[in-house]
């Protein structure tokens, strides 16, 4: 090897990076260890805090185990007594008690009591006692129902110790609140003495009347044990309050907290769940968090606060500085030496690659200054490679470029070409739609002649000096030379429509024909706004796709914040789909037979968002199915659907109500749609003839054969169809043949002119008599007026809905009474 001409350091680049990297490793570790020191005191705070809140979340959960309790007994005794016969003998109640009693107490002891009052009067309770720690028995004799007894044992053979001669269980203030409540709640209330929490469970018999009350008692007293045991330390403090921030219940405080007890209620009273509160007590800082403490039901709405020293992990955290120290250093020094083991390989490889690479990459130009020893050497060699890179670089160009099937620019050398940015203002983007489909069929060779025979047909039309680009297999970027005014482009409009109108002919003699679509955008073209020009031409392309073959679009604003709308829509229908933000609603569905006597009713979505507002369904449905999110809707719609009816049947609904319910062709034909379904009805505990599922004539342009196979399916096990808007959409009668229905209703566009409109009136006629030779009722929407009705009635229509009968409503604000729902009209 030739001794080199380059002027060169005394040491070597590893011994240089190593030095340099020793010094860096100094002040490094300098610079960790005060940082390390500044934010610890920030760092056992926010420590604190995190301990405090996990700890606070360990104690929720055993909590709202431990009230859990009571409900699960409770539940208990409903189910036996609900199993048995209204006047259940004493002989098989008492030991049912008592069996429950024994049972909760072995697991919760503080338990207190069990009890079941009767309508009648009579009252059977089981209770601890709060010495002994035994149970006892107390009852009302059948024949003295206001004189209650407490026995010695748990039968009324033991012996008596009390008698109360005034007592009337019925005019207890908690079981006159629970027969006007009808629902579960808990109070504190005084049985033996003692403060006892109790859980009220109303029963009621099979006709829904109220029958008796079970009351289930835990003593807060004995819960300080309990407490003690579920905090994670012996420092730490928990108080349970009720509604009105009073504490029934502590794990026992210190005497500093004890007297500053405003203090504790201030923080119960305005601190709000998952806040951490820090206050002072004598110089003892502390920290504080409530949480929630309820039951299944949120029958329960307590709250607990937590208290614990402020810097308890303190001890912890010095240990841990001095470990992450410790491990600063120990890594800084091994990444020493991993670096000087790599550099040292590296700087080696270097010199290796530049004795190999001496036939050259470009010409070279010597460095007149010092190098290091490997760098010196890899510069002479590249030095020796002298030509063969600007031709290679040319052809690397357009590779990375060019399209190599049309010649075109790709969108990267688009982007390169500067002639773009000069006095360009006209860009449109073309799109073959059919060119996979010829890929797909033909071949790969006869798609590429295909894209080719189309790219020959743009450079026959298009002006000189336009660019040309493939973005992609289909795409086409085409930008216009000079500047043009609204007429030019509706002219190039026009000219690059006319590609997907007319055969191609090629030389062989076949003829290609293109379709497709084209979008324009018209602004002057900038490196700082190309992106935004491209977009803008994409989303014109979009709107031109939704029309036919040879569409074209020049882009305008309203098309952007109409893009922009609906990507808010969408989110905003995506976080309202877990947060509640939908709720349904019925609107009666009125047979003109029976009169105001209402059996059906159509469920309708309503969308009041907290960010949008009030958005109508037309605005959100079609979105919906665009993007899939009509499948989590209406799986939603179907169990809610389900769970308002089986509600709505509860408060005096007839039983036999069918609740019509909107269902897409895309949630159709979901693989578990059917089991969904069937599912939510059982779950509800409705008959599957409860439900009618509402389709439109666009399930026909799906996957026909599939949609016949799940409608008679579901109308085998009972659920009803009904093909909605009818004579509004596909309306192919051999479909309707083969298509399993059960009603017809017609779209509410020939029943709002039915009275000024000739049209309107034979197609209504037309579609009666479709539905008589189907023998299915017909249900005439949007009736608004009592003209309307009359019209629809004397024509021969079954069913009416609309305004005019009454406006769509929450279940809630319907009145119906022992199996019967009056709808007068408004």
């Amino acid at each position: 090897m030739t001794k080199s001409s380059y002027k060169m350091y005394p040491f070597t680049l590893l011994k240089s990076v190593l030095l340099v990297s020793l010094i860096l490793l100094i002040i490094i570790i300098v610079c960790l260890t005060g940082l390390f020191n500044y934010q610890s005191h920030q760092v056992e705070e926010v420590v604190s805090k995190q301990l405090l809140l996990s700890n606070s979340q360990l104690v929720q959960h055993k909590l709202e185990d431990f009230f859990e309790r009571p409900l699960q007994v409770s539940n208990l005794l409903q189910q036996y007594i609900q199993g048995s016969d209204d006047n259940i003998p004493e002989q098989q109640l008492v030991p049912e008690l008592v069996y429950l009693t024994a049972h909760a107490l072995n697991s919760t002891p503080a338990f207190k009591s069990l009890s079941w009052a009767e309508t009648s009067g009579r009252y059977y309770s089981v209770v601890r006692n709060d010495h002994s720690n035994q149970i006892y028995l107390q009852r009302t004799l059948a024949s003295e129902p206001q004189r209650l007894v407490s026995y010695s044992g748990i039968t009324k053979d033991s012996t008596i110790v009390k008698v109360n001669e005034h007592f009337n269980v019925t005019g207890q203030p908690w079981f006159v609140k629970a027969r006007q409540k009808k629902q579960p709640f808990w109070s504190i209330e005084r049985l033996t003495g003692s403060p006892t929490i109790i859980y009220h469970l109303p029963v009621f018999n099979k006709q829904g009347m109220f029958r008796g009350l079970i009351s289930s008692g835990t003593m807060p007293a004995d819960m300080k044990g309990y407490l003690q045991s579920i905090l994670p330390g012996t420092r730490s403090a928990l108080l349970i309050s009720d509604e009105s921030n009073h504490i029934v219940a502590s794990s026992g405080i210190t005497a500093a907290l004890q007297q500053n007890q405003p203090v504790i209620r201030q923080i119960l009273k305005t601190s709000r769940p998952q806040d951490v509160t820090s206050f002072n007590i004598d110089g003892r800082e502390y920290l504080a968090t409530v949480f929630d403490v309820q039951d299944r039901d949120r029958a329960l709405k307590w709250k607990a606060l937590m208290i614990a020293p402020y810097k308890q992990a303190n001890t912890a955290m010095n240990q841990q500085r001095l470990m992450m120290t410790l491990s600063n250093m120990l890594f800084i020094f091994a990444l020493m030496v991993v670096l000087a083991l790599i550099i040292s390989h590296f700087t080696g490889t270097l010199k290796e690659v530049a004795d190999k690479v001496r036939p050259g990459l470009m010409p070279w130009t010597k460095q007149p200054k010092r190098l290091f020893p490997e760098i010196a050497n890899l510069d002479e060699a590249l030095n020796n490679v002298s030509q063969t890179l600007p031709g290679a670089f040319e052809n690397k160009r357009k590779k990375l470029e060019e399209d190599p099937e049309t010649g075109f620019l790709n969108r990267n050398g688009l982007l390169l070409t500067e002639s773009l940015y000069d006095n360009r203002n006209l860009l449109a983007m073309v799109h073959v739609s059919n060119y996979n489909s010829v890929k797909n069929v033909l071949g790969n060779e006869l798609a590429r002649q295909f894209i080719r025979q189309f790219a020959l047909r743009i450079r026959e039309i298009l002006p000189e000096g336009a660019l040309c680009c493939r973005d992609r297999e289909d795409l086409f970027i085409i930008a216009f030379a000079g500047t043009y005014e609204s007429k030019d482009v509706a002219y190039y409009s026009s000219l690059l429509s006319s590609i997907f109108r007319l055969a191609t002919p090629e030389s062989s003699g076949d003829a290609h024909i293109f379709t497709g679509h084209v979008g324009m955008v018209q602004d002057t073209l900038s490196q700082e706004n190309i992106s935004e020009c491209l977009m803008n031409v994409s989303i014109a392309l979009q709107h031109a796709q939704l029309q036919r073959s040879g569409a074209s679009e020049l882009f305008t604003s309203q098309m952007r914040e109409e893009e922009v709308n609906n990507l808010r829509l969408h989110q905003a229908l995506c976080d309202d789909l877990q947060t509640e933000g939908f709720h349904l609603v019925l609107q009666p569905i009125v047979s003109f037979e029976e009169g105001s006597h209402c059996k059906e009713g159509e469920c309708l979505i309503r969308w009041q968002s907290n960010v949008l507002g009030f958005v109508p369904p037309d605005k959100f449905i079609g979105l919906a199915e665009h993007t899939g999110m009509i499948v989590p809707l209406g799986k939603w719609i179907v169990e809610t659907a389900c769970r308002e009816l089986a509600a709505f049947i509860a408060n005096g609904a007839p039983q036999d109500f069918k609740l019509h319910v909107n269902i897409s062709a895309v949630q159709l034909q979901q693989p578990d749609f059917s089991t969904h379904l069937l599912a939510a009805i059982q779950r509800y505990e409705l008959m599957n003839s409860n439900i009618c599922i509402e389709i439109t004539e666009s399930v026909l342009l799906h996957d026909t054969h599939r949609v016949v196979k799940i409608l008679a399916y579901l109308r085998r096990l009972g659920v009803s169809v009904a093909i909605d808007d009818f004579g509004s959409g596909y309306s192919s009668l051999s479909y309707l043949h083969s298509l399993p229905f059960d009603c017809l209703k017609i779209d509410r566009g020939f029943v709002k002119n039915v009275l000024d409109d000739k049209k309107s009136e034979a197609v209504i006629a037309s579609v009666l008599m479709l539905a008589q030779s189907f023998e299915v009722p017909l249900v005439a929407e949007g009736v608004e007026t009592a003209e309307m009705a009359a019209k629809l009635k004397e024509m021969g229509c079954d069913l009416a809905q609309g305004y005019y009968y009454s406006r769509p409503k929450a279940f809630d604000q319907f009145a119906p009474e022992n199996g019967i729902l009056f709808v007068e009209p408004e």
